[in-house]
């Protein structure tokens, strides 16, 4: 395990450049070859892509005209030796002068010699010959001069500076194609450079693998390795970068002596065997590393950053330098001839090279090469892409339009020009997407997901929620070993105060131990002033036992503060990647463009759990305001200045007509005399009073209203109106004094009793005795009768007024409603016949069983079934169609769950309607002139209520009374 020291010392390894008098000149200096090196470079680039374009034969210098040699096309109808006079009606001058007019069109005229005649030749131009392995080598070639740049400046020192002239050389050496034999000054130039850089590409290989990752000088190899002795490998190439300068630009007049094909041909392989002698050197460098470094990872169980940065080294060279060995350079070596699909093969892993050992200097320092490389290989493919599309659009413009067409050839290849470059953005951006689909594989989608993520946890409103997903999105778009976040819990009204809870608890036995709350000044104020701080520059002199430590030992890296308009929101600590690998630039971005979300997120959580919060308490005292008010049995109403209903309770709903009493909130914003006309209300804070209130279904309510004051504001001022119905006290008191009126009735009938029975049943009695002596045709014996019938309607009235007030006990016994009924009806059979009534009766099949008195209920029915009688006189008008006086309807249902309905209805003339409230009342009768006593409803409906039913009357649409007796299914007889 890698220790904190260590880390902490790799981690803050100086970056800056030295600080001496040289350094502008060493910077200016390498920037100036790194200048000339791309500017010969787009030369050489530019002469190879017109190299492309070929004339399908050669070209040989004959005097005074020029002549063909070998013929590698037949399309072009010349053949060997013939002799180039005139192209498309052009003198040919030159060689370039042939170029140009053959170039220019896909077909010319060509006015050749030949012997001793002059014949028209059709030329047709051949087809492209584009040298793949070049612009492979060429794309390379840019790739290492980018990173090598890209290094150098970001880390400046020895080792940087070393690979970025590793990188520049190598760079010259894949992009420089000279012409041989060179030609004019820059075509020396641009040999001279590439041979120089092969020349160094050797010694600047091994001299790199000597003193990286560290200087290889033990005791033993100090003599062979050391400081001094590493300069004297450069020596050979010294010595055969002066033979080819000799040869190049003297014509080996000082060193190099006569110039001979062998002699040419053995410098070019002293130039192989030396590359393979500094390939040989580094490599057995980099394998005697490889073996201590293994020895060490057996003794101490771990690797340390030198073995992973050698480890990658060999990765590197391996596949980039084993397959160029073997497929390209041996082969050159022994003689052998290279075909264009091996070459190609053999120089593309040479990408890999510079990659990988720029990865290995910059990882643990810069901790984002993955970045730099695919941004320095897209710009490099982007770069090249539009070198190679604007030199194949020239090409095809040269050939495609005359040369006679130069403003057009112009106007083309400017348009073309901006056309490219246009499309140099989209391109590279493309090419971006792509490396880093390849760069993170299946992780892509997650990372461009994450992006996306903190626009959604906007949307988020739970805050546990919101904080779990975000710490699972990080560890997972960014493979993170472990990530927490602590939240701030103020407990002070100072910020520096405020407390950070963890979010994530760490599990049971977990190997790791961290801090689950700390306070926000124990990191420090600057860190709540930086986009985020590594925990080691925290404490970069040592790490404390403190907070700082406890979060480094529990493998936390990264602090990122979360604000939000100067707020302290909380702090999200993340851990490393796989191998623990810290975090790239990118990755560092990626994080804060989330958490600025985040923190934003987390903060509308918050408010709205505030929010929620202070919500259900106003709706907890709400929902109370509201209970007491629907919970009153008192209706209220909350009424406007204007008397306008803004706010009803159930209570007063039930009271006023429908719709409203169904739908309250409907009676919302009407006016109070619309739904309930009380009149004119009581002022304010006065006695309350009573009203009446008859229902659309007839029924009258007794109603005690009251108004009180209420002060929404001081501009507003409402006032509630309290309803209470108070009918049943009506009914209560009515029954109180019908109560009262029955018992002084009975003390009343009592007193009649006994003081009128006495002489009633002596008269009766004379009566009776002079009725027996007096014969039938006497005079006084119809006097004697009509003294008796009224002794006996005497004794009658005052019998019945004993039984309503006695209210005596009667026995009960379950029986037959229906037989009851029945029984009835034969018992006044002779009476229907002589008044010729019709009697409609249906008795019901089965028995109807009932528990109460029969004796009670018969004599009831008795008295119903006789006033129906009464009322149908019997010279009354004869029903149609039946020739009766009347009918008599009696009607016993049993369908109702709970009741059984008795009905008796008439066809007489009804009961006056002023008269319907009153006739259950005592000594209220329509029957005065026939003898009727006004008692015998009042017993009737006594006897139902006893029996716990109920005795109703009403007229009929038709014509007519019914009677009504509504008795409970289980019979009630009251005491």
């Amino acid at each position: 395990m890698v220790s904190v020291n260590e880390l902490t010392r790799i981690e803050l390894a100086p970056m800056n450049a030295p600080k001496k008098w040289t350094a502008p000149l060493r910077v200016g200096l390498l920037l100036g070859l790194a200048l000339v090196a791309v500017g010969l470079g787009v030369v050489s680039f530019e002469r190879r892509i017109e190299g492309f374009r070929t004339l399908g034969f050669e070209i040989s210098m004959a005097p005074g005209h020029l002549e063909v040699g070998a013929v590698s096309d037949p399309q072009t109808g010349l053949s060997v030796g013939d002799r180039l006079v005139v192209a498309n009606g052009v003198e040919i001058e030159g060689a370039s002068d042939l170029r140009r007019l053959l170039g220019g069109r896909p077909e010319s005229s060509l006015l050749v010699a030949r012997g001793e005649r002059i014949d028209v030749v059709r030329y047709l131009r051949p087809a492209l010959d584009i040298d793949g392995p070049y612009v492979v080598l060429s794309l390379i070639g840019f790739t290492y001069l980018l990173i090598g740049l890209y290094t150098w400046i970001r880390q400046r020192e020895r080792q940087s500076r070393l690979f970025y002239l590793w990188c520049l050389v190598s760079a010259l050496a894949y992009l420089l194609s000279p012409r041989l034999p060179p030609e004019g000054g820059i075509d020396k130039a641009i040999y001279g450079l590439d041979e120089l850089a092969r020349l160094l590409l050797a010694p600047l290989t091994a001299h790199l693998f000597l003193i990286f990752p560290s200087a290889l000088e033990p005791k033993r190899f100090g003599r062979w390795f050391g400081t001094r002795a590493r300069s004297f490998l450069y020596l050979p190439a010294a010595v055969l970068a002066t033979l080819q300068a000799d040869l190049v630009y003297f014509g080996g007049r000082f060193v190099f002596g006569r110039p001979t094909p062998a002699a040419i041909q053995l410098l070019d392989r002293l130039g192989l065997i030396h590359l393979v002698l500094g390939g040989a050197i580094a490599f057995a460098a980099l394998a005697w590393r490889i073996v201590s470094h293994r020895r060490e990872i057996a003794v101490e169980g771990v690797g340390s950053e030198v073995d992973r940065q050698v480890r990658w080294i060999a990765y590197g060279l391996a596949g980039g330098y084993l397959p160029f060995l073997g497929l390209y350079l041996l082969p050159q070596v022994f003689g052998a001839t290279s075909s264009e699909l091996r070459t190609a093969i053999a120089v593309v892993p040479l990408a890999l090279v510079p990659l990988t050992f720029a990865y290995a200097i910059l990882r643990y320092k810069l901790w984002d090469i993955e970045v730099v490389v695919r941004d320095t290989a897209s710009a490099a493919l982007t770069l090249l892409l539009g070198l190679i599309g604007f030199s194949l659009v020239n090409l095809a413009i040269g050939r495609g339009l005359p040369s006679e067409l130069l403003a057009a050839r112009t106007f083309l290849s400017f348009a073309s020009g901006i056309g490219i470059a246009g499309l140099l953005v989209p391109t590279r951006k493309t090419i971006s997407t792509a490396l880093e689909r390849i760069q993170y594989g299946g992780l892509f989608a997650k990372r461009r997901a994450l992006a996306s993520f903190g626009r959604e946890l906007l949307h988020e409103r739970d805050l546990e929620r919101l904080c779990s997903a975000l710490l699972v999105e990080l560890e997972d778009a960014l493979e993170l070993d472990r990530a927490n976040l602590y939240l701030a819990n103020r407990t002070s009204k100072e910020e520096e105060r405020d407390e950070l809870i963890a979010v994530r608890q760490p599990p049971v036995g977990a190997a790791w131990i961290e801090p689950i709350a700390i306070w926000a000044d124990d990191l420090g104020a600057s860190l709540w002033q930086r986009p985020f701080r590594r925990l080691v520059d925290l404490a970069p002199d040592s790490m404390p036992a403190g907070v700082v430590g406890e979060l480094f030992e529990a493998g936390y890296r990264l602090a990122f503060p979360l604000n939000v308009r100067g707020t302290r929101v909380g702090i999200v600590v993340v851990g490393s990647k796989p191998d623990r690998t810290p975090l790239s630039s990118e990755d560092v971005e990626l994080v804060r463009t989330l958490l600025a979300q985040a923190a934003l997120a987390i903060e509308n959580a918050r408010l709205v759990d505030q929010l929620q919060d202070r919500l259900a308490e106003v709706e907890r005292l709400r929902e109370y305001s509201a209970g007491i008010f629907e919970s009153s049995p008192a209706g209220i109403a909350v009424l406007d200045p204007e008397d306008r209903i803004l706010s009803i309770n159930a209570a007063l709903a039930r009271l006023v007509d429908p719709p409203y009493s169904t739908a309250p909130h409907l009676a919302m914003g009407k006016e109070l005399s619309e739904i309930l006309p009380l009149g004119t209300l009581p002022p304010l804070g006065a006695t309350p009073v009573d009203v009446g209130h008859v229902r659309p279904d007839g029924e009258e309510r007794h109603l005690q209203i009251s108004v009180a004051d209420f002060r929404r504001s001081p501009e507003q001022r409402l006032r509630i109106l309290v309803v209470h119905d108070v009918t049943e006290r009506f009914a209560m008191e009515a029954a109180l004094r019908q109560q009262d009126r029955l018992a002084a009735l009975g003390k009343l009938a009592a007193g009649v009793a006994h003081e009128v029975n006495t002489p009633i049943t002596g008269i009766s009695s004379y009566a009776q005795m002079l009725l027996a002596e007096i014969p039938e045709g006497d005079p006084h014996r119809v006097i004697l009768e009509k003294m008796e019938r009224q002794t006996f309607r005497a004794s009658r009235i005052v019998n019945n007024l004993l039984e309503i007030a006695r209210q005596r006990p009667t026995e009960r016994g379950e029986f037959d409603l229906a037989k009851v009924v029945n029984e009835s009806l034969d018992g006044l059979l002779d009476r229907f016949t002589k008044k010729k009534i019709e009697l409609s009766w249906m008795r019901p099949e089965s028995p109807i069983v009932f528990e109460g008195s029969e004796g009670e209920i018969h004599q009831v029915l008795t008295n119903l079934f006789v006033n129906a009688l009464d009322a149908m006189s019997p010279n009354g008008t004869a029903l149609p169609t039946t020739g009766f006086a009347g009918r008599l309807t009696v009607d016993l249902d049993n369908d109702d769950c709970d009741s059984i309905v008795i009905r008796v209805s008439d066809s007489g003339p009804g009961i006056p309607p002023a008269k319907l409230d009153k006739i259950f009342q005592p000594f209220y009768t329509t029957k005065q002139s026939s003898g009727g006593t006004g008692l015998g409803l009042a017993i009737s409906s006594d006897i139902v209520a006893r029996h716990g039913g109920r005795l109703t009357a009403e007229n009929l649409a038709q014509g007519g009374a019914r009677f009504t007796i509504l008795l409970p299914r289980t019979g009630v007889s009251a005491a």
